[in-house]
């Protein structure tokens, strides 16, 4: 017969033997689950896991997404990395050690450091040969360097990021268009091109069979650029200052993006061509316009964003010759449904009539509209002459400190001054149903008083007040109370307030 100390003996046994059960259940899960969990955490902390014991160990040695980029503080610039030349060493030699390990290939290596060309070159050779599928590089060396070959052939690469200062050259074009048959995504940031200024025959289908997304930024030398990989989605340019040509041939391009290119004092022999039938969202922001324009087969274009160079605005629209530059532009974009256009072009029309007029008159199957301006009284000169859309959208950002003034001198749009336009606001008053106002103040309140007074077909206004909810909750409270005791002309006008 059992005695009582013999139970609990047995029952405290059972616990133990349960508890080390649940403690051990987690290193029995297969690979891929521990690896997918690992990658929660920053590298550092994977590290430290190695400790535990040979299996966790071997997980550490195989696990395939390397980030270091956790190890470099927030906010450390390129320009900063000499300071940082040690995370070069602990990379090479935890790329060395994989060797001893089955299953050790790396799928994702990402790192910062401070490098010295041969440096570079065996971080190269060692990610090549553990298959690296996915390499995305920020790198500061003492002088330009060539980009490593050894990159270029292998077979395995999906997607190639190489950031760098003071920047780095590209092999030939013969020699890039030997390589990258499997490459999916490149970005590349400060390219020197020295000699080859142009890339007229480099992103061929030929050469970049697989690539889906292409990404240039502050390539400094780029002058001519054209791109006709045939499954790409994706091109986004952005600080190539003497860009003067750009052609784009990629029938299944869905997105491109345009910042700061084409700039004001290379316009003279500026030239776009584009010829994509999925193209579905155009941004061109901060460049002039170019002296050139051929869009074709645009037939699924549904978004567009605008904003030209200050001094695109400001000198051109006095030049005939230039505004039909412009509006050669923009017909290539008239099957755009959403339309966003930005300060300085923005006041620019409202100060313009004809240029305001050239801008609209292209777009005739507009639907929605979003205009940015540091002044909201100014947009009734832009309103009056828009299409007929169903939603408005503004944004009314702070102004500059130096633009306080200009926006002090400028007539200011009072009640009253808005009835006037009435007559001009009464078309699109009867089409609008929603409008949304991002960063509203008091001095915006009269243009909701319009809306409202006489949007008959209003359904939803849309408030994104100004300033955050803690620091300005009396102020916000206020003008809520006297926005909501607006009359409406529509009884299905709907106010929503946002912080």
């Amino acid at each position: 017969m059992e005695t009582r100390s013999a139970k609990r003996r047995k029952l405290r046994n059972h616990n133990h033997e349960s508890n080390t059960c649940q403690e051990d259940r987690i290193t029995d899960l297969p690979d891929a689950v521990l690896h997918h969990i690992l990658t929660l955490l920053p590298i550092k902390y994977i590290v430290k896991t190695s400790i535990l014991s040979k299996r966790w160990r071997s997980l550490w040695y195989t696990f395939p997404d390397l980030d270091f980029t956790s190890l470099i503080p927030y906010g450390t610039k390129l320009t900063e990395y000499v300071t940082l030349s040690n995370i070069a060493s602990v990379i090479t030699n935890i790329l060395s050690l994989r060797d001893k390990f089955l299953n050790s290939d790396v799928r994702i290596l990402r790192f910062g450091a401070y490098l010295s060309f041969s440096g570079l070159h065996a971080l190269a050779r060692n990610a090549v040969r553990l298959g690296v599928l996915e390499l995305d590089i920020s790198v500061a060396t003492e002088d330009i360097f060539n980009f490593p070959r050894s990159l270029i052939t292998h077979d395995s690469l999906r997607v190639l990021k190489v950031k760098s200062t003071p920047g780095f050259r590209l092999p030939p074009s013969k020699i890039m268009r030997s390589g990258f048959q499997t490459l999916r995504e490149l970005s590349l940031f400060q390219v020197k091109q020295d000699k080859q200024s142009s890339l007229l025959d480099m992103f061929t289908d030929s050469s970049f069979p697989q690539l889906r997304k292409l990404c240039f930024d502050s390539c400094l030398d780029l002058k001519h650029l054209r791109v006709g990989c045939r499954l790409l989605k994706e091109l986004v340019i952005e600080n190539c200052s003497l860009l003067q040509g750009l052609e784009v041939l990629s029938p299944k391009l869905e997105i491109l993006r345009v910042w700061n290119c084409f700039q004001y004092y290379n316009d003279i022999k500026t030239w776009l061509q584009i010829d994509s039938m999925r193209l579905h969202t155009f941004v061109w922001t901060y460049n002039s316009v170019p002296r050139k324009t051929c869009m074709q087969n645009l037939v699924c274009l549904h978004e567009v964003k605008l904003s030209f160079t200050f001094a695109t605005v400001v000198y051109e629209h006095r030049d005939s010759n230039k505004l039909q530059c412009l509006s050669d532009f923009l017909s290539g974009l008239s099957h755009a449904e959403s339309l966003t256009l930005k300060s300085p072009l923005v006041e620019g029309m409202s100060r313009n009539n004809p240029l305001a007029n050239t801008v609209f008159q292209s777009f005739k199957k507009l639907k929605s509209l979003e205009l940015h301006s540091s002044n909201v009284t100014c947009l009734a000169s832009v309103l009056k002459v828009c299409p007929m859309i169903h939603t408005l959208t503004i944004n009314a950002y702070n102004p500059l400190k130096g633009q306080t003034i200009l926006r002090d001198l400028r007539s200011s749009w009072e009640e009253h001054q808005w009835e006037s336009q009435l007559k001009d606001l009464k078309p699109l008053l009867c089409y609008l149903k929603v409008v949304k106002i991002h960063g509203i103040n008091d001095n915006d309140i009269n243009l909701v008083k319009f809306l409202l007074k006489h949007g008959m077909f209003l359904q939803d206004i849309i408030l994104y007040l100004r300033g955050h909810k803690s620091q300005s909750c009396n102020r916000h409270e206020k003008l809520i109370s006297r926005i909501t005791r607006l009359s409406r002309a529509s009884v299905d006008a709907k106010l929503a307030f946002h912080y």
